[in-house]
């Protein structure tokens, strides 16, 4: 009884794990997508580089991270992702380090590269795999608080590279970045383990006597466990694969462009930087909506809200001229593409089971992966030819319309061995 009234005065440790996957969110993001778009403008001016050969960079470290996901899924499953976590942090701030003295296109490209390595393990996969094994009643607010990481680099990260940027030049920018990212490597192998029953606890921080008292209140099962073979023989699995992979695009490449795409309104750098950070904050105000709507409605109709929100307001982005008018689209942009993270972090361990999930993410990820990867790299081509971002953002809005199609006809579905 001792044990388990410490145990219940202590702060769960899952949520030291959130801490460690918010941060860690924080800088993937912030590196692969807030930062690099406030640091395009100024690469490009110093490095004679073309906006195309610069984001370039994105889609190999893109394509390279998804096509890991899938080898490293099942190690995950099986071995848990502290270790993956904890070398994947190492090696991108070492990366980021290494991006600062890059002189040459094949030199920014390999350091690319080397981050594009390290990215499953600390910005996706592992994050992922931890949260879903270490939550499952509370994973909604887990996944939501992970997902801060993002809307807080576009909040706060933005406006220190600018800082940084202007007063000691943008290579500055990524050697503090890489610093921060070895800071977090020893709070990682601290806090991350595999799941909870591996050290004595049970998810969300339950007790035995909490599981029995809810089981005394006639509480619903906690989850169905799927192999991993039953869940990719699903159509809903391709489904929500299809609908991710479409969104992918826009949501890896407007944060990427939405600076340069402010300049080429006719607005300065410093105002783009603003919209950014407008479009952070819009995030930030949006984890708690989303939250909200997965209580209410559930993962599978919530999905359908988020795409074809996403798809419409992308949409509506295009028409501002007037800064005033385009910060006040970007801030419910932000609140548009709010959920996308924690709805694809919480898609697969609730229609699946938390033991498949690093598999299935994966999996999901290569399909995903051309999107992502090709999304910044085809907005940057589509405006070196045209000077403008019409057609790739029209192309990105009318993709996640489709995508909330392809949401719709994915309910979760019933695990072959239950009962109807």
């Amino acid at each position: 009884m001792r044990h388990v009234i410490d145990r219940g005065r202590r702060i769960y440790r899952g949520w030291w794990i959130v801490l460690s996957c918010y941060f860690a969110q924080m800088i993937a993001a912030g590196a692969s997508g807030w930062v690099f778009g406030i640091l395009i403008a100024p690469m490009g001016a110093e490095l004679g580089w073309s906006r195309s050969e610069i984001v370039a960079a994105l889609t190999i470290s893109s394509l390279i991270g998804g096509f890991l996901a899938a080898p490293l899924g099942p190690l995950v499953d099986r071995y848990g992702p502290r270790t993956l976590m904890t070398a994947s942090l190492a090696l991108a701030g070492t990366a980021l380090i290494a991006v600062s003295q890059a002189h040459s296109l094949w030199l920014y490209y390999a350091c690319w590269a080397a981050f594009g390595i390290a990215v499953p393990g600390f910005g996706g996969l592992g994050p992922i795999a931890a949260l879903a094994n270490w939550f499952v009643r509370r994973r909604a607010l887990a996944f939501m608080l992970f997902t801060f990481g993002s809307a807080t680099a576009g909040i706060v990260l933005t406006r220190i590279a600018a800082v940084i940027s202007d007063t000691y030049g943008w290579r500055t920018v990524w050697v503090v970045i890489g610093i921060a990212v070895w800071c977090l490597v020893p709070l990682t192998w601290a806090a991350v383990r595999r799941r909870p029953e591996d050290v004595g606890l049970l998810p969300d921080g339950d007790t035995p006597e909490t599981v029995a008292a809810r089981a005394d209140e006639d509480a619903p099962p906690v989850e169905v466990q799927w192999t991993a073979a039953e869940a990719l023989r699903t159509p809903a699995f391709w489904l929500l694969t299809a609908g991710f992979t479409l969104v992918g695009a826009p949501s890896s490449s407007i944060f990427v462009h939405m600076a340069p795409y402010v300049v080429s309104r006719g607005h300065s750098l410093a105002a783009g930087a603003a919209v950014v950070s407008w479009y952070g904050i819009g995030v930030l105000g949006g984890r708690p909506v989303y939250g909200y709507l997965i209580a209410k409605l559930g993962v599978h109709w919530t999905l359908v809200v988020y795409a074809g929100t996403y798809g419409a307001v992308i949409l509506a982005f295009l028409y501002p001229t007037g800064l005033l008018a385009i910060e006040a689209t970007a801030v419910l942009l932000g609140i548009a593409i709010a959920g996308g993270q924690q709805l694809q972090g919480q898609a697969f361990p609730d229609y699946f089971g938390r033991s498949v999930v690093g598999t299935l993410s994966g999996y999901s990820g290569v399909a995903m992966t051309l999107a992502r990867a090709g999304g910044p790299l085809f907005a940057a081509v589509a405006f070196d030819l045209s000077q403008s971002y019409v057609v790739p953002f029209a192309t990105f809005g009318i993709a996640c319309l489709v995508a909330a199609l392809a949401f719709a006809l994915a309910p979760p579905p019933r695990h072959p061995g239950t009962s109807k």
